[in-house]
């Protein structure tokens, strides 16, 4: 029996001093369970912003407004981001947004038959539209077409979204009447149908000019006071083409219109300024004449002549009145 009562002591003792560890068992699962809580509910949290927020790591901020770019995220909770203003008339941003970077506002090319109808401001990208009697039907237009002219009558205006719709030719009597009157006026217009059919059978390649095309001896004349008239005249891809084929680099071009992005008119003065100081003073006029000929701008070359023809016989005629006057006085 006393053996039994000294085994028995043994085991409680034993029982007894085993509670302590596992209360501290206990109390350390106790920790690793919150541990394991906030890994499982924290990526969670990091998910759930209310609406009209976004998630920057810990916080949940308030967007850039239309105008705005990211410049800073917020600092606390539920703030606004600390945002810049794009540079009016330059760039936009047309909704909420935290972009690092506003958009760049875009161009309207004349040579392509287009004119700003709203300017570019912070909230809204340039808007274009056809400028009057060209066209374009297609949802997205990036080029208008010139609107045809009819040759017996109109069905329907020409508008910015359709072109003109013509009236097919007249039989009969009519027709007969509108053709003896073509035949009186041959004539007159025989100048401007032979210009039109040189222009349609025209031949790129061709390097031969004929003694009427020939420019008049200008040979030195200076074309800086020129420039801008003769740019005027010109679509930019015309002014692009004739300046490849005499000696500008794809390079410098490509210079040209990124310093002039949304400007294309200074970008063709640029390009014939450019052309104009590498190609120097002598024989310049005449190799515009020519280049533009060759390139089948019949039209634009005729105009180019006259305006310099006109303007050098100006300043003849004001140079003799000047020495009339002198030898007067």
């Amino acid at each position: 029996m006393p053996s039994i009562w000294l085994l028995l002591s043994l085991v409680l003792t034993i029982i007894a001093g085993s509670l302590p560890s596992v209360n501290a068992q206990n109390t350390g699962a106790g920790s690793t369970s919150e541990e394991l809580g906030l890994k499982v509910t924290g990526p969670e949290a990091e998910a759930q912003c209310s609406d009209g927020l976004y998630r920057v790591g810990q916080f949940c901020c308030k967007p850039c407004q239309p105008g705005e770019h990211l410049h800073l995220d917020c600092p606390v909770n539920g703030g606004k981001a600390i945002c810049k203003s794009c540079r009016e008339g330059e760039e936009y941003t047309d909704r909420e947004n935290y972009s690092a970077k506003c958009r760049r506002c875009g161009s309207c090319d004349g040579g392509h038959g287009l004119e700003v109808e709203t300017s570019c401001t912070r909230t809204q990208n340039t808007k274009c539209r056809c400028k009057p009697n060209f066209y374009c039907n297609a949802s997205v237009c990036e080029h208008c077409e010139p609107c045809t002219t009819c040759e017996y009558g109109i069905v329907e205006q020409c508008t910015p979204t359709s072109n003109t719709k013509c009236k097919t030719e007249t039989a009969g009597p009519t027709y007969q009447l509108l053709w003896l009157l073509s035949l009186l006026l041959v004539p007159v217009l025989s100048v401007p149908i032979f210009k039109r059919w040189r222009n349609k059978n025209c031949h790129r390649d061709s390097t031969m000019l004929s003694s009427e095309n020939m420019p008049m001896n200008f040979s030195d004349v200076d074309l800086n006071k020129y420039i801008i008239s003769i740019a005027e005249e010109m679509t930019i891809n015309q002014a692009t083409e004739f300046v490849r084929k005499n000696g500008i680099s794809e390079a410098k071009i490509d210079e040209i219109k990124n310093d002039n992005f949304k400007n294309t008119a200074e970008q063709k003065v640029q390009l014939l300024r450019n052309w104009y100081q590498s190609h120097g003073k002598k024989d310049a006029y005449n190799t515009l004449i020519k280049g533009l000929r060759r390139a089948c701008l019949y039209v634009l070359a005729d105009k180019i002549q006259e305006l310099v023809q006109r303007d050098t016989e100006n300043s003849t005629s004001n140079l003799i009145s000047e020495n009339e006057r002198q030898s007067l006085a």
